[in-house]
């Protein structure tokens, strides 16, 4: 199912939830520009503007150093300094004079950040200098500002984060079913909770799922219902052999029958092991099976020779299904050796989770374009069918089948140049037995 799901830097919801901050941070930067460009500057001309005329009125009421310190006390963020007949005093050390701010000589800065200096004539003389500090209460104002738009970035993110997911559910849990119906899991079943595309894409789904289980199941049924009507003819054959007195017709009738029995005992053994019937599990020695699997093959050329690691490999399979398995490997492999091919090998391994039965020969092999078609029913890389392979493309079927019954898997791979190789895996018991 891994291989069919669609990645996560890949699927439709993750470029939505990429797009989607895309555009917060595209709207944080305009609106961080906005206020940088058009708000910033008009906000400042105003506070400028207010501490001017607030700087008079307060000048106006002439305060001495006692008022003007008690200035703070009441929330202004604002030193004050004097310079006049009646002497000089300041709220706080370091206030420029009043000659070096009517000269010119302190610079003023056009940001809230630092102290702004005002210069205001007194009334019985001398002159005012107010320094303002905005830069707390500013500070405080764009930090609010800034956590207020990131809140409502936020929430408008996750708010649409939950509304595609719940919008997309039905797409995800298509892929979820695609990716079930790819491993032959025909009783997939996605559920239609939308009125939309995806709903009826759904439908559309869940039908063409039914239309494509209905025909396997007919399929399945004609292979069964051809095997059962094929036995009335064969027994009547049967019978009608023993009358004929040309005894020459005999010999062929008899091979032609054996032919047919076979193939339709080929095509009921396939639908038993797609049911699960006929399976007997037991415990048994895989390399005892090799031995007799390849002993009535000894002497035969190119020859057999087994290679094991071990002297004993466990499995839990049935003894008589895979004493088939590996009596078709072998007749295949001897059937497509050449005459200088090497003897067939049938070596095996054990792994922590499972065993492995390697079964490959020096022959003729397989082309690249078969190997994905080697355990199809009735395909044959001979397609001429000669009397020298025979066959009816039924024995790495029932190979596959047997295999799949028992939990376990066969492929194919080459073997070296030329040649082909089939490896039987077996899975193993998590009961602590090898």
């Amino acid at each position: 199912m891994a291989e069919a799901r669609v990645g996560r830097g890949t699927s439709v919801f993750a470029k939505l939830v990429t797009a989607m901050l895309a555009m917060g941070l595209f709207l944080i930067l305009l609106v961080t520009l906005f206020f940088g460009v058009f708000v910033g500057p008009s906000l400042n001309d105003l506070i400028f503007q207010l501490a001017r005329e607030y700087s008079g009125a307060i000048a106006a009421t002439s305060p001495g150093l006692e008022a003007a310190r008690s200035l703070r006390s009441r929330g202004l963020k604002v030193n004050v300094r004097y310079d006049g007949p009646s002497g000089s005093w300041s709220t706080t050390p370091g206030l420029p004079s009043v000659d070096d701010l009517r000269a010119g000589r302190v610079s003023q800065n056009h940001l809230l950040v630092v102290p702004r200096y005002y210069l205001v004539d007194a009334p019985q003389g001398g002159a005012y200098i107010f320094a303002w500090n905005f830069s707390r209460p500013f500070q405080v104002a764009h930090a609010w500002l800034l956590a207020l738009l990131a809140f409502m970035i936020a929430l408008v993110v996750l708010t649409t984060y939950v509304v595609i997911r719940r919008l997309l559910a039905p797409l995800r849990a298509l892929n979820e079913g695609v990716a079930r119906l790819g491993e032959g899991q025909l009783d997939v079943s996605i559920p239609v909770s939308t009125r939309d595309e995806f709903g009826r894409l759904s439908s559309a789904f869940n039908s063409m799922v039914g239309r494509v289980r209905l025909m396997l199941r007919d399929r399945d049924q004609l292979l069964v219902d051809v095997s059962h009507e094929l036995r009335s003819p064969l027994t009547r054959m049967k019978v009608a052999l023993e009358l004929p007195p040309d005894e020459t017709q005999r010999p062929r009738l008899a091979t032609d029958i054996a032919e047919m029995e076979r193939m339709v005992a080929e095509l009921l053994e396939l639908e038993r092991l797609r049911s699960g019937r006929g399976m007997t599990m037991e415990r048994q020695d895989l390399l005892g099976l090799v031995h007799e699997a390849t002993q009535e093959f000894q002497g035969r050329q190119p020859g057999v020779r087994v290679v094991a690691a071990s002297s004993a490999l466990m499995a839990d399979v049935d003894r008589e299904k895979i004493r088939i398995v590996l009596r078709n490997l072998l007749e295949n492999a001897f059937k497509y050796s050449l005459a200088d091919s090497r003897p067939v090998e049938v070596s095996l391994s054990n792994g922590a989770e499972a065993a492995a039965i390697r079964v490959s020969d020096d022959g003729v092999g397989i082309p690249e374009g078969d190997m994905g078609r080697v355990f199809e029913p009735f395909f044959r890389v001979d397609a001429s069918r000669s009397k020298r392979t025979g066959g009816y493309g039924l024995g790495l079927s029932i190979c596959k089948r047997v295999m799949e019954a028992h939990g376990g898997r066969i492929t194919v791979e080459r073997a070296g140049a030329r040649g082909t190789a089939f490896v039987l895996t077996f899975p193993k018991r998590n009961d602590g037995r090898s």
